[in-house]
């Protein structure tokens, strides 16, 4: 009975650090590659979602036949989807009158964001084409210490259709 109780199965301290230590050295390697892909998750969510809100003005000017729009304000990085108000002068741009639907802000994501479109607006037509004074690009981008990626989102005036073209570093 005594053989018994004093066998030498078992861990040992130091078998049971080494393996500690061996987890600490590989989660520190893996931590810094987790951060870029949130990073690249979070920028790829932030443009889906301007795309998304662009799509959803046109959706929403065909279907209250009225003219809805976008507005980009890079001061604050807010994107702003408003209801055009129908005696307004100016087409496309976003004019105090006009009401506002929704506002979301892209401030703490993005590090850039900028259009080639004059009054940083572009309004959709009931007919679902869009108008704007500009290329009708807009641009994103998000960088850390190394470039995290850009964005391109083109908008067609004919049809109003959006694309969106990624590049991830």
């Amino acid at each position: 009975m005594l053989n018994k109780l004093k066998t030498n199965v078992g861990i040992t301290l130091i078998e049971i650090m080494t393996t500690v230590v061996i987890i600490g050295i590989v989660a520190t390697m893996a931590v810094p590659k987790m951060q870029k892909a949130y990073d690249r998750m979070e920028f790829r969510t932030t443009n889906r979602d301007i795309t998304t809100t662009i799509r959803l003005a046109r959706s929403m000017s065909v279907s209250d036949k009225q003219n809805y729009g976008v507005y980009f304000d890079y001061t604050t990085r807010e994107m702003i989807l408003f209801k055009k108000d129908p005696i307004s002068s100016i087409l496309d741009a976003y004019e105090p009158a006009d009401s506002i639907v929704q506002v979301d802000s892209l401030y703490y994501i993005l590090d850039y964001i900028g259009t080639d479109l004059v009054n940083s607006a572009i309004v959709f037509r009931p007919n679902g084409s869009a108008t704007f004074t500009g290329g009708g690009n807009i641009i994103t981008m998000k960088y850390e210490e190394n470039m995290i990626g850009i964005s391109i989102t083109n908008i067609i005036s004919a049809t109003g259709r959006v694309k969106t073209q990624s590049y991830y570093y």
